[in-house]
């Protein structure tokens, strides 16, 4: 059994979803917030050592109330930074396992396939993301107007879960700070200072809560599931 440490990114707003707060404190049918699907999940995924909640200091009230009320050991939480980088870099610190898992609690959707074949794909590679096909037609574009296209079937999307080999991931967010370069996904600054990021391909459904429009969908989807 792989064990693994998880950094959950949960210290973001809600601009675009139009709510006025941190859109993860959002309660599906006004029941749960959608954090609590996925911090629930990896609290209750025996391979899961440590977690890791990286939160917005403006939120810290209610997180702390949160974890009292969950009352896990295995629970820890730290400020996130100006940007996920920062975000993802100060839950590093505070991780101890030789695997970790990166995932955005805006996406409360996990399944435990996808996890297990992420952690399999990682202790071979170093690196690996959940990703989907690509089905639309997909340009590049100038100024509003079409540049040029890209076949559709040398792309992927990607999404979290993301696993990697934490030393690794580490050493590659030193350097990173070190030479001043921003990336905007964890596979981005493994792959240019630590390895190859495998593709680990999945169907399963996997909403993030970005606008109100998305928070309606994942509305729908967990209320049927109910």
């Amino acid at each position: 059994m792989i064990k693994y440490d998880c950094i959950l990114l949960a210290a973001g707003e809600g601009q675009r979803a139009a709510l006025g707060y941190n859109k993860v404190l959002y309660k599906i049918g006004s029941k749960k917030e959608i954090v609590r699907y996925s911090l629930e999940y990896f609290i209750n995924d025996e391979q899961c050592e440590k977690i890791v909640l990286v939160i917005n200091e403006r939120d810290k009230y209610y997180f702390e109330n949160l974890l009292k009320e969950y009352e896990s050991k295995k629970i820890e939480y730290t400020y996130g930074g100006a940007n996920r980088g920062d975000s993802v870099y100060q839950g590093l610190k505070l991780t101890d396992g030789d695997y970790v898992i990166v995932h955005d609690s805006a996406r409360p959707l996990v399944y435990k396939e996808d996890v297990y074949n992420l952690l399999n794909n990682a202790t071979e590679t170093g690196g690996a993301t959940l990703a989907t096909k690509v089905y639309n037609t997909t340009c590049h574009m100038i100024d509003g107007y079409v540049d040029e296209y890209f076949s559709r079937h040398t792309l992927a999307s990607l999404i979290t879960p993301q696993c990697f080999k934490a030393s690794t991931l580490l050493k590659a967010y030193h350097k990173a700070r070190v030479e001043g370069i921003n990336y905007t996904d964890d596979t981005g600054i493994f792959k240019a200072y630590g390895g190859n990021v495998r593709l680990v391909f999945t169907d399963n459904v996997s909403i993030k809560a970005t606008t109100a429009y998305d928070i309606k969908f994942l509305e729908a989807i967990l209320d049927a599931s109910r």
